[in-house]
């Protein structure tokens, strides 16, 4: 019973801390938020917080991972339904875009270099920075799923590399809806189009570049 009772204060005392976290950078940026802050909105001490995570660095990873498992389900849900691959690649631009539109911090945040613990192969109890890891080559792997639906269907060109080729998706589509964000209100003045109208013919063209 106490042993319950410890793993369940622990669990309390880390979602605090990392929902805290959350609130933070979502109001004042990553970079503006200190660990300082995090654990007076988390209503504890420093040294309490240094007990669960050992810097602002690992509680943004723990966040991360989080919000990557939330877009893996997301992605695997619009790939593997029922349809035609073009659909299937629409909803998955569609649900993509979506999502940074929600949690654009994080988007970003995917999109950077996360380095491994450097000289360490992985351990039986794997740092975050190693479930990350596994988590982005699961994304890469639900990409390659839709690819080979599109092969089936004979829409695509053949003796593709399908490790290469979803890289080459997975990068295509992240840059689509950044650089359409950062170039919103010029897309409005220059051309009178939105975003979205962009992001869909941006999205049509990226996908030519494979179609048989």
């Amino acid at each position: 019973m106490p042993g319950k009772k410890k793993e369940s204060l622990t669990r309390f005392n880390r979602e605090n801390i990392i929902q805290s976290a959350r609130a933070l950078f979502e109001s004042r940026g990553i970079e503006k938020t200190a660990v300082d802050d995090i654990a007076k909105e988390a209503d504890c001490s420093k040294s309490t917080l240094y007990v669960y995570f050992k810097s602002k660095e690992e509680i943004l990873q723990t966040i991360l991972l989080e919000q990557m498992e939330q877009l893996l389900s997301l992605l695997k849900e619009n790939i593997e339904k029922e349809g035609k691959f073009r659909d299937n690649y629409h909803a998955v631009c569609k649900a993509m875009a979506d999502y940074e539109k929600k949690y654009p911090i994080y988007f970003s945040c995917m999109l950077e270099k996360i380095e491994l613990p450097e000289g360490q192969e992985k351990p039986d109890a794997p740092d975050v920075r190693w479930q990350i890891y596994e988590t982005g080559e699961a994304l890469n792997e639900e990409v390659i799923v839709l690819l080979k639906k599109g092969e089936q269907e004979s829409v695509l060109k053949k003796g593709m590399d399908p490790v290469l080729t979803a890289m080459f998706f997975w990068s295509g589509i992240s840059e689509i809806i950044r650089f359409s964000g950062q170039k919103e209100q010029y897309l409005k003045r220059r051309m009178n189009m939105s975003r979205e109208a962009y992001m869909d013919y941006a999205f049509s063209l990226l996908l030519e570049s494979i179609l048989a």
